[in-house]
């Protein structure tokens, strides 16, 4: 029967005990409770009663995948090690529910909870960060964490609740988190060179930053169902190309979004985000046409620096200079390519939304222009946008 480098039997979990989890093959089990008699884990009368020994004794073999079963607890379990423990076992780290199995680090030099550098996933748990230090750190490719909450309401310093440190890893699914934070000092998640991932179902409130995103190589990421309020910011973008956002609500931050990087896709994204008119003036921005029936210039209607958060254009004011058909189209790249095309006929007066097709949520740094034609040419009309900005 193999041994652990603590000595403890690390004897294979029996099929009529549940030999996988979720569909998933492990090769042995432990189980950690208060009332077990904290002997060898391999059974809940001689449970450990600290995960930071199950965790220690899983095997470190790259062919071996521990379950390791954490009970409830009254209060909750504490890993009271110095530094950032660290373990490189595969292991697959379960409790019962996240309000019912919940992991601190009290000592005093703690700078994490824990890290787990192994083929890791991890389920139904509660990470309280306390007074300081980070929670949660994973860094290979291909881990899982659901069921999960993160908890940092009494921090007293700044903290990463859950940190994805990959250094080019990839393939993670995050899904069914929650975060409570602190305003001032809790990041709820960190993504750093983590690409071609999923996080789904994510419920962040009160946090300094909800989803922060940096590393060149942290791309083509999925944000599914998020909701994220009362934050000082809800998402920071600092790196990484092309995240796809959908069916987020954002609501209570002081900002909505931070992006330096500009290329992402916004998909059904909600929030009471105000509506102002550009240019704020009586005069608008005159678009003039070209010979009869030809499209004149690119005409700039809204500057790249002035759209530095995402946004929406929800309507358009226009005033023809004649009275006659005319053809308005839009771009988002210097007249490249068109996103929307209007017509319509100066001698109605008729009101007109925009866009005319789907929904479009340009990127912070994006600028807005339009070309117009007229029947008999040589004509101009003045152009309003109404532009709600996320």
């Amino acid at each position: 029967m193999p041994l652990s480098p603590q000595g403890i039997d690390l004897e294979p979990i029996r099929e009529d005990a549940g030999a996988y989890v979720d569909g998933k093959a492990i090769t042995a089990a432990l189980r950690v409770s208060p009332k077990g008699d904290n002997s060898d884990g391999s059974s809940w009368t001689k449970a450990l009663n600290r995960i930071e020994d199950a965790l220690d004794s899983a095997s470190t073999d790259e062919n071996d995948c521990t379950l390791i079963l954490a009970s409830p607890h009254m209060t909750n379990y504490d890993i009271n090690r110095a530094g950032n423990p660290t373990w490189a076992a595969n292991v697959i780290l379960m409790g019962t529910h996240r309000n019912w199995t919940t992991i601190r680090n009290d000592h005093t030099s703690a700078s994490s909870i824990m890290t787990l550098t192994g083929k890791s996933a991890v389920t139904d748990l509660n990470f309280n960060l306390g007074t300081g230090g980070d929670g949660l750190i994973m860094t290979r490719g291909g881990l899982r964490i659901y069921r999960c909450a993160f908890i940092g309401r009494n921090l007293a310093s700044a903290a990463t609740a859950l940190w994805l440190d990959g250094d080019s890893k990839g393939f993670a699914k995050v899904i069914d988190l929650d975060f409570f934070g602190h305003v001032t000092h809790m990041t709820g998640l960190k993504i750093d060179q983590f690409a071609n991932s999923n996080f789904e179902r994510l419920k962040m409130h009160e946090c300094l930053t909800g989803i922060h995103v940096v590393g060149a190589n942290s791309d083509h990421n999925l944000f599914d169902r998020l909701d994220i309020g009362e934050c000082a910011l809800a998402l920071d973008l600092d790196a990484g190309n092309e995240q796809i956002f959908s069916l987020v609500q954002l609501h209570h931050n002081t900002t909505n979004v931070d992006d330096e990087v500009g290329d992402h896709t916004w998909v059904n994204i909600h929030g009471a985000f105000p509506i102002h008119i550009e240019p704020n003036n009586l005069v608008g921005v005159q678009v003039n046409a070209g010979a009869a029936d030809t499209y004149g210039g690119d005409t700039q209607l809204r500057a790249a620096v002035t759209s530095t958060v995402p946004f929406r254009i929800v309507g358009i004011h226009l005033e023809p200079s004649a009275a006659e058909w005319f053809q308005l189209r839009f771009s988002a790249d210097t007249g490249a390519s068109f996103y929307d095309i209007l017509q319509f006929d100066a001698t109605k007066r008729e009101g007109i939304a925009a866009p005319s097709g789907t929904e479009f949520i340009f990127n912070a740094g994006t600028r807005i222009s339009a070309s117009v034609k007229s029947e008999t040419g040589a004509n101009n009309v003045k152009v309003w946008l109404e532009i709600q900005e996320i």
